[in-house]
């Protein structure tokens, strides 16, 4: 078994009971069918051969009209449990999606493509749904119903059951020959809607970029041609699925007829009855409906093993090296230690290493910052300033020595405590679509509307709120559209001032600004920083800390 039918097998057993009940339903289906057809051939049989009243039949026209709609209901109710079970599958895999991608962090996360990612976890996990929907029921459906159809008809003429055993085997046989095909143009449609779906996220990031430099029409270009290749590939794809269909359909029709031939001349020649001829040509076609049915959902089949390889390439890729955090060593770590205590925390770096694959960023540094001190870590861009706030925020792990906080290795700190007893001010911070007051409201989501306003206005954002009709429920675009950088900034500030941080993180927030924003906000954290343990990483010098520390070459020195 590979590795994706064991990933696809397993995820099945977490669904075991909706997905018992789909294919129960689907065979107690096919039982009614069967009874609907006996019922259907003895009222026939009864009234043109045997002459009987239609008084005399109302037991067995009851029974027809009860069977009908109660098979009704139980497709209906075989079709809602495999939708169920298919989205129950979808909601944990998409979970577990989630939960990976935050656990490895923005670091690891860094040189993956977004676009990809989203197509994955998005149109993958919903690929998914055929899967587990559609496909396994009819694949226990597909091995149930035949035996049972099969069951009924050996009784009656074993003729005509052994030639349904023998035509029947010509129909997995070309599903299989088929699928295989298919499967390989599966996976480079899904190679093909992840790179399209990647480079149009891409332009759609830089269209200001792309319009300065009057490279509209090239990435328009590239789009039509990404465009064309994905729908070649769709077109290749869907040209499989219809010669399966085709192929299916033609050995079903050539399987129904011979079966057909075979009665029809043993009627006629007296040596079968009319009855179970009649019912054995009304069930042949159900009997290949099932396993037809089974070979249409087989190009479901791949589309779903396709779509898994990609989720458990999502889900199972290691991590780079540029980040030594691992999922595994996540889970090891111990949930015990409550956060830190008080205003400010004690932070001190042991002879910490890290490095981005082969490229060593820090080299056994050692420092401290006493609680409640006020510290700028300069250098040059690229030296591993960043680097050193990631440690802190655990979106990384040292390579060697260990950060302690309080006196307490930071690694077996809970991260999520943790990170609630810091504050982290970046060069970019990140604006969602929906108000200033919601994105404000990031910073402690319990907040009152009291401490959101409160917020705002030591972070000094009522100079442009003032301007703006809304006020603090102005609608923002993705990123922050709509407003200013200063603008931004501020707004991330006021989330900082909703926490009560131990911990102050700075990374250049004053980097993009004119020189009256970065005098405002640089004053904001100044009211926010009393009392509290800063780190600022910043290339202008000291910036009014109180000490300096200096990144160069690997290792960190005090400047007098």
């Amino acid at each position: 078994m590979t590795g994706t039918s064991l990933w696809l097998r397993q995820n099945g057993r977490r669904v075991r009971r909706p997905l018992a009940l789909t294919i129960a339903l689907g065979e107690l289906s096919g039982v009614l069918l069967v009874l609907q057809t006996a019922l259907l051939v003895r009222i026939i049989d009864a009234v043109i051969f045997r002459h009987a009243a239609i008084a005399s039949l109302s037991v067995f026209f009851l029974g027809l009209l009860a069977a009908v709609p109660a098979r009704f209901v139980v497709m209906w109710a075989s079709r809602r449990a495999g939708y169920e079970c298919a989205s129950r599958v979808k909601r944990l895999v998409r979970g577990e999606a989630v939960g990976h991608l935050r656990a490895r962090g923005p670091i690891a996360l860094a040189g993956m493509k977004t676009g990809e990612v989203v197509t994955v976890a998005v149109d993958g996990v919903e690929a998914l749904e055929g899967y587990y929907a559609r496909y396994l029921p009819q694949r226990a459906l597909s091995t149930l119903l035949p035996f049972t159809v099969l069951a009924c008809v050996f009784p009656l003429d074993w003729i005509s059951g052994l030639t349904l055993v023998l035509t029947a085997v010509f129909l997995p046989v070309s599903m299989i020959v088929i699928g295989e095909e298919s499967h390989a143009r599966n996976q480079r449609l899904w190679a093909t809607l992840a790179r399209m779906s990647g480079r149009f996220l891409d332009i759609l990031q830089g269209l200001t970029t792309i319009r300065m430099f009057g490279a509209a029409r090239r990435e328009a270009a590239e789009i039509e041609r990404a465009t064309d290749e994905y729908r070649t590939a769709t077109m290749s794809v869907l040209r499989i699925a219809f010669l399966s269909s085709f192929m299916l359909e033609l050995l079903s029709a050539l399987s129904i007829a011979i079966v057909a031939i075979l009665s029809g001349l043993r009627l006629m020649a007296g040596t079968m009855q009319f009855a179970p001829a009649y019912f054995i040509l009304l069930i042949a076609p159900e009997y290949f409906l099932v396993l037809r049915t089974l070979g249409t959902f087989y190009h479901t089949r791949m589309e779903g093993m396709s779509a898994a390889e990609r989720i458990i390439a999502l889900l199972g890729a290691r991590e780079p090296a540029a980040a030594a955090t691992a999922a595994s060593a996540a889970e090891r770590r111990p949930r015990l230690l409550p956060p830190s205590e008080g205003g400010g925390s004690l932070v001190v770096f042991e002879e910490v290493s890290f490095s981005y694959g082969p490229r060593t960023v820090l080299e056994g540094i050692s420092f401290v910052l006493p609680a409640g001190s006020q510290v700028a870590l300069t250098g040059p861009s690229g030296i591993g300033k960043s680097t050193v706030l990631a440690l802190l925020l655990q979106f990384i792990e040292p390579g060697s020595g260990r950060v302690l906080v309080d006196g307490l290795p930071l690694q077996l700190r809970d991260p999520k405590e943790w990170r609630k007893r810091i504050a982290w001010l970046p060069q970019r911070p990140t604006l969602f679509h929906g108000t200033i007051r919601d994105n404000i409201r990031l910073g402690r989501l319990d907040a009152s509307d009291p401490e959101i306003e409160n917020a705002a206005r030591l972070a000094c954002m009522e100079e442009f709120l003032c301007r703006l009709a809304a006020g603090l429920d102005t609608i923002v675009g993705e990123a922050g559209q709509g407003l200013s950088v200063g603008q931004v900034q501020r707004v991330a500030l006021a989330r900082m001032f909703l926490r009560d941080p131990g911990l102050i993180l700075l990374d250049e927030p004053a980097a993009h600004l004119d020189p009256h924003s970065a005098e405002q906000v640089m004053s904001s954290i100044g009211l926010l920083a009393r009392g509290r343990t800063v780190l600022m990483a910043t290339h202008r010098g000291s910036a009014g800390m109180e000490r300096t520390l200096v990144l160069a070459g690997g290792r960190v020195r005090e400047e007098p």
